[in-house]
């Protein structure tokens, strides 16, 4: 695999880190599907690339297999290959796949303005608690990604005329240039980022941060803890088994975008509010809104 690499070095600073680890990772499974059929997976022919869908696609989604394609595609381009996935042998393999296994994907339970208000009810009184609290708060109000709220700086946030605080959310997954967004946060979230910034003695530096032994922690959180936060405060809410096991750290922008919905925004106002390029993301997220919530 190594002839590879060079390929992927010319990608170096034009992706973030991650997006060329993904690449390589997707790359590579078909390198090693090939390798062990002895086929050629640079440059592949359109045949080879069809006959990995179809066994792929036993252990692995659609939309996996999809991401692989684009993996193949992009180092074949890289090295200035035709990309074999545009052959018309490749596409019916993918019609194939999708017929055989037509699932949507999994969506989160969305924490929405009522859900949320439970959860910060049953945080603790601590520090911990008030930072848990504020990851609610902020994280619903910005529309954040996991990543993008455990990412959030203090010196991102601004304090406007009328006592709330607007927050420069940076990179996102699909800002790569780092343009960022700018979210609005509510006058009683403002005072929860001012009652914990005060509490913890911030100045700069990760706005949420780890608490242990009752001492904060001067580093990031890492992502996974959105949603650990999330199922651990649905389980003292006393939601049910299958409510808890359907949070996760997209469930706070899920339920924002739902409330946004019920309160009677557009998906357009929506889309801007959240960051979001693809209106069918967003579409899919409100769809599961219950019609009797527009009657209260």
């Amino acid at each position: 695999m190594a002839s590879f690499e060079s390929l992927f070095q010319k990608m170096e600073g034009a992706y973030a880190p991650s997006t060329i680890s993904g690449y390589r990772t997707d790359f590579y499974d078909f390198a090693k599907w090939a390798r062990r059929r002895r086929l050629r997976a640079l440059p592949a022919q359109p045949e080879t690339v069809a006959a990995y869908i179809d066994d792929v696609i036993e252990r692995c989604s659609p939309a996996t297999v999809k991401h692989r394609l684009v993996a193949i595609a992009k180092l074949h381009r890289l090295a200035g290959e035709e990309s074999p996935t545009t052959d018309e042998v490749v596409a019916l393999a993918m019609r194939r796949a999708r017929r055989k296994k037509p699932a949507r994907p999994n969506q989160a339970l969305g924490i929405t303005a009522e859900r949320r208000d439970q959860l910060m009810a049953v945080c603790s009184d601590d520090l911990a608690g008030l930072r848990d609290k504020v990851l609610l708060a902020v994280g619903f109000d910005s529309l954040c990604r996991r990543s993008e709220l455990v990412a959030l700086r203090v010196e991102d946030f601004t304090l406007e005329a009328n006592g709330t605080y607007t927050v420069l959310v940076r990179r996102a997954k699909n800002d790569q240039f780092g343009e960022g967004r700018i979210a609005r946060l509510s006058l009683a979230t403002s005072r929860l980022v001012d009652e914990w910034i005060d509490a913890a003695s911030l100045e700069r530096g990760p706005l949420l941060r780890p608490v242990y032994k009752g001492k904060i922690r001067t580093r990031y959180l890492h992502p996974a803890f959105v949603g650990a936060t999330l199922k651990r405060l649905s389980k003292l809410a006393g939601y049910s088994e299958p409510e808890m096991q359907s949070v996760s750290g997209h469930s706070l922008r899920v339920g924002a975008a739902q409330t946004l919905t019920v309160m009677g925004y557009g998906l357009l106002p929506i889309m801007a509010a959240g960051g979001w390029r693809s209106s069918n993301v967003v579409a899919r997220y409100v769809e599961k809104v219950e019609m009797n919530v527009w009657e209260r």
